[in-house]
C-alpha cells in the first residue's frame, strides 16, 4: 500500500466524500464515528449521503482519548464483518480507532504485541478516509496512533498508518465547543512550538511548523471565545499544518508530560500539553554540548528556539514564556499547575513517573530525574492558585 496521501481541504472539503469512495471503490465500509460530534458537526447527512447504496457497519462505543478495551471492541466487531475501507469521523480518538483498526485488524500476532513490543506489521492494512472534526490533533495528517493501555499511553507509529485519504473541512468545527475549540486548539499550536526544536526535525518540517504556529497565533483566542469563519478555517489550517510537522519530527517533552495530566487528573490533551510548554521551552534553551541530543548542535536548537521567540514577538526568553502563559489563558484555560490539582510534591512525582521517555529521547536536551523534577518545582511555584 502506498503511503501517499489525498488530501482535501477547505470549507466544501466534506462533499468530496463521494470522489473519494469512487476513487476507493470499496464494497462495505466500516464507519467509525465520535459519538457526539457526527452528528452536531453537521457531518452526519453529508457521510450518509456519499455511503447510500454501499454496505456500511457503524462503531461509536469509546471514549475520548482511545482506551485499549474501546479498541478491541472496535477490532472485534470488524473482524466479524470485514470492510473494505475504513472511514473515520470525528477528533483525534475516532481517527486513532480507526487507524487502529486498519493496521491491526487482519495482523497474524496478538495486537497487544504491536502495541507494546514493537512487532512490525506483516499481514495487510484497511485504507482508511479520516475526516477530522476538531481542529488540533493533527491526525488525519500523521502516521502515529495511541492507545492507552491499563492507564499508559502508547503510540505505533508506522508508514502504512497514514491514512490513504483526509478531508479537512473547517465548517464541521463550527459548533465545536469552546473548551474543545481550546484544547484542540492549544495542541495544535504546542505540537509545532514542540516541532521546531525536535531532534528529528528538518527544514520541511520547520516550514510547516512556521506556517501553523502564525495562524494559531492569530486565530485561537478567537477560535476559542468568539469564533469567526476565518478563525475556525485558520486553526483548522493550523491543525493540519502542525499535524504534518509532527508526521516528520515527532513531538517532546511537553507532550511527554501530558498524559498523566490527562489520564489521571483529566485535563484535556491540549490544555495539559500547553501548562509545560513554556517551561520547556526555556530548559531547552539552557543546554549545552555536554547535554545536546541533537547531532546537530546546540546552538543549532538555540537558533529555532530564537526562532520560536521570534514568531511570538517576543523580545526575550522570559517574555516568550509569557506571552505562551497569556495565549493558554486567552482561550479561557488555566495556565497554572495548582489550578488542575498538581499541588504538592507527590503530586509533581507522580508526574515525572508517568513520563512518556520516548518523547524525551526527542527533546534535543538531556532529562536527568533531577532535572526534570527542578524544572516542574520551579513550574508549580510560579503557578497562581486560579480555578478558571
Amino acid at each position: 500500500m502506498s503511503t501517499a496521501q489525498s488530501s482535501y481541504l477547505g470549507r466544501g472539503a466534506l462533499r468530496q466524500l463521494g470522489e473519494v469512495l469512487r476513487e476507493a471503490s470499496p464494497r462495505s465500509v466500516f464507519l467509525v464515528k465520535s459519538p457526539d460530534a457526527y452528528e452536531a458537526s453537521g457531518a452526519q447527512p453529508l457521510v450518509e449521503e456519499a455511503l447510500a447504496g454501499l454496505e456500511t457497519r457503524s462503531f461509536d462505543s469509546f471514549t475520548p482519548n482511545p482506551k485499549w478495551p474501546d479498541i478491541m471492541a472496535a477490532m472485534e466487531f470488524f473482524r466479524r464483518s470485514p470492510c473494505d475501507l475504513i472511514l473515520a469521523v470525528g477528533g483525534g480518538s475516532a481517527i486513532d480507532i480507526g487507524k487502529l483498526v486498519g493496521l491491526l485488524s487482519l495482523q497474524p500476532a496478538a495486537p497487544e504485541s504491536y502495541l507494546k513490543e514493537g512487532v512490525e506489521p506483516s499481514g495487510p492494512v484497511i485504507p482508511l478516509v479520516a475526516i477530522p472534526t476538531t481542529a488540533g490533533s493533527g491526525s488525519e495528517a500523521t502516521r502515529f496512533a495511541v492507545a492507552y493501555y491499563e492507564g499508559k499511553k502508547y503510540s505505533i507509529a508506522h508508514e502504512k498508518i497514514l491514512p490513504s485519504w483526509c478531508l479537512v473541512d473547517p465548517a464541521l468545527t463550527d459548533n465545536l465547543p469552546s473548551l474543545w475549540s481550546a484544547s484542540s486548539g492549544l495542541d495544535a499550536f504546542c505540537q509545532a512550538v514542540e516541532s521546531m526544536w525536535a531532534v528529528q526535525s528538518n527544514d520541511e518540517s520547520v516550514g510547516y511548523s512556521k506556517e501553523a504556529i502564525a495562524l494559531a497565533l492569530e486565530h485561537l483566542e478567537a477560535a476559542s471565545t468568539s469564533p469567526t469563519r476565518a478563525a475556525r478555517d485558520g486553526m483548522c489550517e493550523a491543525s493540519h499544518l502542525a499535524g504534518k510537522a509532527i508526521n516528520i519530527s515527532r513531538t517532546t517533552a511537553a507532550h511527554a508530560l501530558s498524559y498523566t495530566m490527562t489520564s489521571d487528573l483529566g485535563v484535556p490533551h491540549g490544555h495539559a500539553v500547553s501548562l509545560t510548554l513554556g517551561a520547556v521551552l526555556a530548559y531547552n534553551y539552557g543546554l549545552g554540548e555536554e547535554d545536546c541530543l541533537d547531532p546537530r548542535g546546540a546552538g543549532h536548537v538555540r537558533g529555532r528556539i530564537e526562532e520560536v521567540l521570534e514568531l511570538l514577538g517576543a523580545r526575550s526568553l522570559e517574555d516568550g514564556r509569557r506571552l505562551i502563559h497569556a495565549l493558554i489563558e486567552s482561550t479561557g484555560c488555566t495556565a497554572s499547575l495548582k489550578a488542575i490539582g498538581i499541588k504538592s510534591p507527590e503530586d509533581i512525582s507522580a508526574l515525572t513517573d508517568g513520563v512518556n521517555t520516548e518523547r524525551l529521547g526527542n527533546n534535543p536536551r538531556t532529562f536527568t530525574d533531577e532535572s526534570l523534577h527542578a524544572m516542574l518545582r520551579e513550574l508549580h511555584a510560579e503557578s497562581g492558585g486560579g480555578d478558571r
